[in-house]
Parts: C-alpha cells; structure tokens; sequence
C-alpha cells in the first residue's frame, strides 16, 4: 500500500471519527460520560539510530526513530466522577535533520487510545498506539531521494499525568514499539522505544 493512500486512509478515519463524536455524545451522557476534545504536543526521545550525520565542523547529529516532535488531536471521554478518562487521539510524529548537502527524516501517524485512572490532580494510563505510514527519507544533493518504508506498527503506551489548573495535563510518558521494513526477503526490525513529555490540552 503507497503511503499517499495510508495518509488518506488516516486523515478519512479521522474525519469518520470525530463525524460519530456527536452520535456518541448522546450514547455516552446515558452512561454518565462527558466529551472533550482535546489537543495534544510532546517531545520524545530514544530508539534505534536509523541515520547519522557529520557536518562540516565535526559535529555529528543522529536521527533517531523514537524522536521526535509529536501533535495531535481527539476527543477524551470523562466518566461524571472523574475517575476514569479514555482519549482517542490522530497524531503526527516525526523528526529531520537538515544539512547544507542535504536533508533527512523520519514520520509516521500514530493513532492512541488511552485509558486513565484519575485522582484530583493526578492521574495514570495505559493503551496501545498504532503508527501508520512509518517511513525514512534521506535526500542528499545531486542524488535521488531514498525512503525506507516500515510496516505499520502496534505498541503499547504508559503515560503519568499531573492537572495544570483546569484544563492542561502535563506528563511523561514511555512507548514500546518495534519498526519492520516492508522487505519480507531481508527485513529488518528497528528499535523505537521511547520517553516522552506531553501536554494535553482540554476544551
């Protein structure tokens, strides 16, 4: 599957998504839960070097697949006691590096679903993550782009969160995942494990 289909696919399942919120709104107040949306940014760290670059001066920069930038929004559903909250989010994550001669990258769409177990100010969770599309670039000058696709990937997610006046979670979080590549002849599996610190925003 080409990744210009994966990222309609994503961005139609989102669509689809939060077109039944409103549906599910009047399913979830019979069963006392409110919803939310809710908008989402971190910053992670960790995994598998998938590619290193020298620059000029000596300096050395490793792109690495559990970094780096993630964005996203959903819709988080909160029981009338507080004490449970489930998320539904549609992500971006993704990290480059530029260089004079070049540039490379490395992004994929995660789509979360988190359950939390919430105090007054605190709370923890646990869920499962699927990134599609996971795909590596390398362009250097005067060659062709290369891109190494992976298979989408299922991992698991344990997130601590503290409450920031009424509407911002702040926590950090840890990922399990593995990358395969699409070859099945020689495939390779890529490490991209992570830690993370997000903010959660809610409306």
């Amino acid at each position: 599957m080409s990744r210009s289909i994966i990222q309609s696919f994503f961005f139609t399942s989102v669509s689809l998504f939060f077109a039944s919120v409103v549906h599910a709104q009047e399913t979830l107040a019979e069963e006392s839960f409110s919803v939310h949306p809710v908008l989402t940014a971190g910053y992670t760290s960790g995994g598998d070097t998938l590619v290193q670059v020298e620059f000029d001066d000596g300096d050395r920069e490793k792109l690495k697949a559990g970094g780096a930038f993630l964005f996203g929004f959903g819709a988080e559903f909160v029981s009338s006691d507080k004490q449970l909250a489930v998320r539904l989010t549609a992500n971006y994550h993704f990290d480059s590096i530029d260089a004079e001669n070049g540039e490379t990258s490395f992004e994929r769409y995660p789509i979360e679903l988190m359950f939390f177990d919430q105090g007054e100010r605190n709370r923890f969770g646990a869920g499962f993550t699927v990134h599609l599309s996971p795909t590596a670039q390398l362009k250097v000058d005067g060659q062709r782009r290369e891109s190494i696709n992976f298979d989408t990937a299922l991992g698991l997610v344990f997130e601590y969160n503290y409450l920031i006046g009424n509407a911002m979670w702040l926590g950090v979080r840890y990922t399990f995942i593995d990358y395969e590549t699409q070859n099945n002849i020689n495939s390779v599996s890529v490490d991209g494990n992570h830690v993370g610190l997000m903010a959660h925003f809610i409306f």
